[in-house]
């Protein structure tokens, strides 16, 4: 018993912290993870409640015709799975503080894919013995974790776009349509195949040859838009911020090998430019702090061919010709200016 549960699982946590290493940049926090995956669990109950209601799923599939072989893949089981998958990652992520970049919707909605396809994994391995789990290991458990991909990208795409709340639900919709579609195909080659005893289900392979593809180019992506990725000079090499332009953690300069003495520079920096500063003009002197945009507000926006933010300067600062920039460690502008400088080439564009 031991055993068969071993292998129910094991697929199910290998994909889990396969995305969960792929989160380098700012990981989250396993606790918040697990939660997730705890109520994506329980959407099994809903699931089961909406599909016994409409009945095909407790048929013997010889008894289906074609077309309510289609219903059932892509409406009765396709589209209730997805939907309450969804909603468990939307519950417990979507809204939350803890997802502050794209990356982190594919995390958290892996999750909830992943929390219930551990349930219909269980189920399914105790009734059909080995052969089932090593057969669900490479195809159902990876396909629940793409679908809810699909659904995670769009749902991160979605949050951190400037745009109203009509659009980022078409945008949300987009990924959950996906999701379905891909689901609905996968259930209808395999009952397809086990209704007419044919070899049909080998069509299952290069249908998740082309999601794994696509899956990775979309983890790619997410990452790539990430605020916390680790900014490069002209000459590639690194400076010790991330592309927003805040100090990157002391963990990923670690990895990164970044020297100590650098990264004592640029926090030095950092906090000087977040000091009180004098208002020299018409003000009268008062005092306010350092204005430090939140890149949740404008960082999604067209990519520029460097990462590196262009300087910029405000309008009673406009030089009348060319200023030399000071010397930085990685040959950078001064630093205090660089979340204000990547706004602004935000703006722009």
């Amino acid at each position: 018993m031991t055993s068969i549960l071993l292998l129910a699982l094991g697929p199910v946590i290998a994909i889990f912290f396969f995305f969960w290493a792929k989160d380098r940049y700012e990981r989250e926090p396993l606790a918040r993870l697990l939660l997730t995956a705890g109520v994506g669990a329980a959407a099994a109950i809903p699931v089961v409640i909406v599909e016994s209601i409409w009945g095909h799923t407790v048929m013997d599939l010889t008894f289906l015709s074609n077309r309510e072989m289609v219903f059932m893949a892509y409406v009765e089981v396709g589209f209730t799975e997805e939907f309450f998958k969804m909603l468990a990652f939307l519950v417990t992520a979507y809204w939350s503080k803890y997802m502050n970049e794209e990356y982190d919707g594919i995390m958290y909605a892996v999750a909830a894919a992943l929390g219930f396809a551990a349930i219909e994994n269980i189920l399914y391995v105790f009734g059909g013995g080995i052969g089932t789990g090593i057969l669900r290991a490479i195809t159902a458990v990876p396909a629940h974790a793409m679908n809810g991909l699909f659904i995670g990208y769009f749902a991160g795409k979605a949050k951190f776009a400037k745009t109203s709340g009509f659009v980022k639900f078409l945008i949300i919709l987009v990924g959950l349509i996906i999701a379905v579609l891909l689901h609905g195909t996968y259930d209808l080659i395999a009952f397809w195949s086990s209704a007419r005893q044919n070899l049909g289900f080998l069509l299952l392979f290069p249908l998740l040859a082309v999601m794994v593809t696509v899956s990775l180019i979309l983890i790619r992506d997410a990452r790539r838009r990430s605020p916390y990725r680790p900014a490069k000079d002209s000459l590639g090499r690194y400076t010790g911020y991330t592309v927003s332009g805040t100090p990157l953690s002391p963990k990923i300069a670690r990895k990164l090998k970044i020297d100590a003495s650098l990264m004592n520079r640029v926090y030095s920096e950092y906090e000087s430019s977040a000091q009180v500063v004098d208002k020299s003009s018409s003000d009268g002197g008062k005092q306010e702090k350092a204005e430090v945009p939140n890149f949740l507000d404008d960082y999604l926006g067209e990519k520029q061919e460097k990462d590196i933010p262009t300087a910029t300067y405000e309008p009673d600062e406009i030089p009348t010709e060319e200023k030399e920039p000071e010397s930085w460690p990685g040959g950078r502008d001064d630093p205090s200016q660089d979340l204000r400088k990547f706004y602004n080439r935000r703006d722009k564009n």
